[in-house]
């Protein structure tokens, strides 16, 4: 609920009672590194007061508690969780995950814009806030097969919907240096918005031509020297840690109080398994700081820098006039959350029962015709033959190659020298 300014005013100053007071509980202050004593009074969605003593309609004991403004992921594809929104919103949002800016790319590959559209309808419905880039890359190359195709005039409608932020991870990163006519025109329609990047490794003058193409943050950074050149050359690096792609331990040095404000977190997808057993957000937080990284640095990049990296200047720091999105927690060490507010909204049972859910879409969109054993048979008589090869928590791979020799028309897994096989199946025809 918007509060009408009259009701702001008064209740900071504290002539009216606060709808909302969080009492006894400090407040970690992201600007000094502080942690500092006093209420926190909110009204509506709203916070109006801190650092003082406010009187309330209602009154949550924090005593004991420490309040951090609630975490934002700054890149996810959700539906790669294996959930829907309304699902990791329940999931994830008592972790004190209160903003969530998600890349529908999964979605869009297999169904276009009906699944962007899909996202945008449950956005304005979960607790916690969701937030939309806009899928830049469906498909992602040319070499891929999807179920729908999206240009730049497909995407242009959608820009100004309140919950866009802007032009979702440029994955085809050969496609801008190579000036390809379609990537040029969905960069020159949102010119001077929100460009999120994907440039695994790119170094360099290239990493210039890439950066100067208009494009703001990038996650794909997986060592220190990497996300350094990619800091100093204007970029927001995007620390990631998820299920499959691991690059926190490789990027902590580079969280300091000094490069903080430049650095975000995301999970580029967890699991709901790892989520339950591990955490989200507040998982990687627990982590950095064991790792050495500064409590101050590791908040801000949780929070305050995020915000700022993605023009979301209504949050971030618990502060008056700041959205009441704050998490309630034991210790700067340990976060784990016993309350969470997302937009003044305390993140419990009953905020999840409140919400309208809507059905989800692309539940037929599997057009795969019937799988047969001999499909997976990998035939050829070359000996040599193309692996990949897997660095574990790392979403880059070796390209390697090694003699299997043929049996029976078939180049059969080797278990002995660790050779599996793998196959697609292509579902949308």
């Amino acid at each position: 609920m918007r509060p009408n300014l009259s009701d702001l005013i008064d209740q900071g100053r504290g002539i009216a009672p606060a709808d909302l007071v969080l009492r006894g509980g400090r407040v970690f202050d992201l600007i000094t590194g502080d942690l500092v004593e006093g209420d926190v009074a909110i009204c509506g969605d709203t916070i109006v007061g801190v650092f003082d003593h406010y009187e309330g309609r209602e009154v949550i004991d924090c005593t004991g508690k420490i309040l951090v403004p609630g975490f934002i992921d700054t890149h996810l594809h959700i539906e790669s969780s294996l959930v829907t929104p309304f699902e990791f919103d329940r999931c994830v949002c008592p972790r004190g995950v209160t903003t969530a800016i998600c890349d529908p790319h999964e979605i869009a590959n297999v169904c276009g814009l009906e699944g962007i559209e899909y996202f945008l309808a449950a956005a304005s419905r979960t607790v916690m806030d969701i937030r939309v880039q806009l899928s830049s890359c469906v498909p992602s190359t040319h070499m891929e097969t999807a179920g729908a195709r999206l240009e730049a005039a497909d995407l242009a409608p959608l820009m100004d919907h309140p919950r866009v932020i802007g032009l979702a991870e440029f994955m085809n990163f050969p496609g801008v240096l190579m000036k390809d006519e379609g990537c040029l025109a969905k960069l020159e329609a949102f010119r001077g918005r929100h460009i999120d990047g994907h440039a695994p490794l790119l170094r360099g003058r290239d990493l210039n031509g890439y950066i100067a193409a208009g494009i703001r943050t990038e996650h794909e950074a997986t060592t220190a020297e990497e996300g350094l050149e990619k800091l100093r050359k204007g970029m927001r690096v995007l620390i990631r840690e998820g299920s499959v792609s691991k690059d926190l331990h490789a990027l902590a040095p580079l969280l300091t109080e000094r490069q903080a404000p430049y650095l975000c977190f995301c999970t580029d997808d967890r699991n709901p398994l790892d989520i339950a057993e591990h955490g989200h957000l507040d998982y990687m937080i627990r982590t950095a700081i064991a790792l050495g990284a500064p409590p101050l640095a590791v908040y801000r990049a949780a929070s305050l820098s995020a915000a700022e990296a993605f023009g979301l200047k209504d949050r971030g720091l618990i502060a008056p006039g700041k959205r009441a999105d704050i998490a309630v927690i034991d210790t700067l060490e340990g976060c784990h959350a016993s309350l969470v507010l997302s937009g003044g909204v305390v993140a419990d049972d009953a905020a999840f029962a409140r919400r309208e859910v809507i059905p989800p879409v692309a539940r037929h969109s599997v057009k795969a015709g019937r799988v047969e054993p001999h499909h997976f048979r990998c035939s050829g008589n070359r000996v040599e033959t193309p692996v990949i090869g897997i660095l574990p928590g790392k979403i880059i791979t070796e390209h390697l190659s090694f003699e299997i020799s043929p049996e029976d028309g078939d180049k059969r897994p080797d278990v002995l020298r660790d050779l599996m096989r793998i196959a697609v199946i292509e579902r949308h025809g």
